[in-house]
């Protein structure tokens, strides 16, 4: 495995890929088709890579953890890639970063299954408990309980452990778009999750390293960046 930083380098402005690109940062399906023309251009091959969009300096950054090392097909990038293989041992320490899209799944009354939101999915809950709504708590206190929640329960599964005192769920937002053989929006929801974890399994949370957690993961999210804690 590997993992890699693509910046957008500083002459990019002066190749016209950019400004075929540019006007897409903000669009979740391009981004996926931009990251994706870094590895094949067949679309139907298979994902093999997670990836994350950041910003610096106002300039889009993508991290990736990948099976290769991605390639700039179109000389708007600088990638730097290295061999991916964390040494993990069982009590382990590790701050970490993480966006993921927190689902809830329930069925309906016709035993179809359907994926919600935990903020909003929490809010409907004290609407129908009857609430007062200007007594509920906002949306970023709703994201931080029920985010911690919802992670705690992934690392039952995927080698790790987090007390919630460690760890801060930001940044919640929904982003809406549409797929290009679509007729409706597609809908996700992100909650930014940082702090320190615990390392449980080593050889389970490698694996959760590579393949992510959480749905979405072809939208830039599920995708662990890990360090030491000391």
């Amino acid at each position: 495995m590997y993992i890699s930083k693509a910046s957008l380098r500083q002459d990019a402005a002066t190749n016209k890929n950019f400004w075929k690109l540019v006007k897409d940062f903000g669009d979740n399906y391009k981004i996926h088709n931009l990251v994706w023309s870094m590895f094949s251009e067949d679309p139907d091959k298979k994902r093999d890579f997670l990836f994350r969009q950041e910003e610096s300096n106002g300039q889009p950054l993508f991290y990736i953890v990948s099976e290769k090392e991605p390639e700039d097909q179109n000389g708007l990038w600088d990638v730097e890639s290295k061999k991916y293989n964390p040494y993990l041992h069982s009590g382990q320490k590790l701050i970490f970063s993480l966006r993921a899209n927190p689902i809830v799944t329930k069925r309906d009354e016709n035993g179809k299954q359907h994926r919600h939101d935990i903020v909003m999915d929490a809010k409907t809950k004290l609407e129908a408990e009857g609430s007062q709504k200007n007594k509920r708590p906002d949306s970023f206190e709703i994201a931080q309980r029920e985010g911690n929640e919802w992670l705690r329960k992934k690392g039952t599964s995927n080698g790790f452990e987090i007390c919630e005192t460690q760890v801060i769920a930001s940044g919640y937002r929904t982003n809406r778009f549409f797929k290009p053989k679509g007729h409706h929006s597609v809908s996700i929801s992100t909650i930014d999750f940082s702090g320190i974890l615990t390392v449980k399994e080593p050889e389970v949370f490698l694996n959760t390293l590579y393949q992510g957690l959480g749905p979405a993961k072809s939208f830039g999210c599920g995708l662990f960046l890990v360090r030491p804690s000391k």
